[in-house]
């Protein structure tokens, strides 16, 4: 009777398994962008610390397939519309952009604001306050 309990138990939890949906945690390896020297009035590269780390998972509102949270922020910070292509890519946007492919385990993320559009006369920000960045690092299953 045991044995059939446990080969029970057992069947049970590999099918719950197996439907479950996937996650995946992605943290940066390397980081680089441009940021703004004010004393000199100039833009320059720069290389920043790799502490971005992001979560993808299923996405909570429709119409979107998944969506990318920055670890600790409870909001999405990119959302995606369609769903892993047959290439494994995953492709989304939002504050910032993240391509993303599942059988490799590795991302690309873009945060685009700064530069072009800082220091707008009425804006909300002056000349540096957002540094553009680009980062790259791998992701495993969560």
């Amino acid at each position: 009777m045991t044995r059939y309990l446990l080969s029970f138990l057992t069947g049970a939890l590999i099918s719950l398994n197996a439907g479950a949906t996937e996650s995946y945690l992605c943290v940066a390896d390397l980081t680089t962008g441009f940021s703004f020297d004010s004393a000199k009035k100039k833009w320059g590269s720069a290389m920043f610390r790799s502490e971005k780390k992001l979560v993808v998972a299923k996405a909570t509102q429709k119409p979107y397939a998944w969506e990318v949270k920055e670890v600790g922020d409870s909001r999405p910070g990119a959302t995606c519309e369609q769903d892993f292509n047959e290439a494994g890519n995953l492709f989304c946007s939002g504050v910032f952009d993240l391509r993303f492919n599942s059988r490799k385990l590795r991302f690309l993320y873009v945060y685009p604001i700064g530069y072009w559009s800082d220091g707008d006369k009425g804006g909300p920000s002056r000349e540096g306050d957002n540094t553009p960045a680009l980062a790259i690092g791998k992701c495993s299953v969560i």
